[in-house]
């Protein structure tokens, strides 16, 4: 998923340049034993990529997800006790926004890769670190494809849910391959841009606008009207 992905990270670890980026893409796991299925974490060489899928998410909906992602974990280790303090709701996806956005918030407010204007859009956006990663995030993925010089694919993941078959046999026409089994059909997800009240859409519209590169903002402008 390449990098500046972290809940729990202030500035420090959400801020990425082109080379770290691209740094992060080439990592990933091997499987060193079919037996057991023993993996281990590897580094590849970029130039090995041949070809890039641009797989772009609504990201009220990606952040939402995010949160409940969150809370699947905190279920696995047990932590009850979080999970009470945040429930599957509109209230607890917000008290663990107020908790992210308080606890960087000194760490954000001295980076001086942020300008006093887009400290002051943090402080009407819940989550707003998301947002900004979400188009930084964007913007490095097509410099890197571009650096590359890799074909793309841009898919938009509502796709999936509206030309679902149209979606996949492009996916598949792109990358010269024939399915191999059936295809599952696709779940979608649901939406909750209700999690956010207006003035704090348009607080996230302008921040995410203002850091995407036209291209970015060429892609990711329709989640925003």
């Amino acid at each position: 998923h390449c990098g500046g992905r972290c809940n729990e990270c202030g500035p420090r670890g959400y801020l990425e340049t082109k080379e770290s980026f691209m740094a992060d893409c080439a990592k990933g796991y091997s499987v060193s034993s079919l037996f057991n299925l023993t993996t281990s974490r590897v580094t590849y060489n970029p130039k090995i990529a041949q070809r890039a899928i641009h797989l772009i998410r609504n990201p009220f909906n990606n952040l939402v997800s995010n949160f409940h992602l969150e809370r699947h974990n905190k279920a696995k280790k047990g932590r009850t006790d979080w999970l009470q303090n945040h429930p599957n709701d509109v209230d607890g996806f917000r008290h663990w926004c107020r908790y992210l956005d308080a606890k960087y918030a000194v760490q954000e407010a001295s980076e001086r890769a942020f300008s006093p204007y887009t400290i002051e859009l943090f402080q009407s956006i819940p989550c707003h670190k998301a947002f900004y990663v979400y188009a930084q995030w964007h913007n490095l993925a097509i410099k890197v494809i571009d650096d590359l010089r890799l074909p793309s694919l841009v898919v938009h993941y509502e796709n999936y849910e509206k030309q679902f078959n149209t979606t996949v046999n492009s996916i598949f026409g792109f990358l010269e391959l024939s399915p191999v089994a059936s295809i599952p059909p696709f779940i979608p997800g649901k939406e909750y841009l209700e999690y956010f009240s207006p003035e704090e859409i348009q607080a996230a519209k302008t921040l995410v606008e203002t850091i995407s590169d036209a291209q970015t903002w060429k892609l990711i402008s329709r989640y925003f009207k």
